[in-house]
């Protein structure tokens, strides 16, 4: 399977190790802040955009220095 497909965006796992966080992290930030992908797959796959990688990198740097991840999200 190719992570990073023409168009199509990037998967949570190719993000998950972009971001240095893992894919669950990733999947709880979209169920409890909203942060999700703006695009699925037709098999509800989450394909992240690079609005949506600009979006969690925000969200990455604000945890990492000491931001509570609620508040990181309204930030992001």
């Amino acid at each position: 399977m190719d992570d990073e497909a023409p168009g199509a965006g990037l998967t949570t796992g190719a993000l998950a190790r972009r971001l240095g966080v893992s894919p669950t992290t990733l999947r709880s930030w979209d169920r409890r802040y909203g942060l999700g992908p703006a695009a699925r797959t037709d098999g509800r796959h989450r394909r992240w955009t690079p609005d949506d990688v600009a979006v969690l990198e925000a969200m990455c740097r604000l945890t990492s220095s000491g931001v509570p991840p609620a508040e990181a999200a309204r930030t992001a």
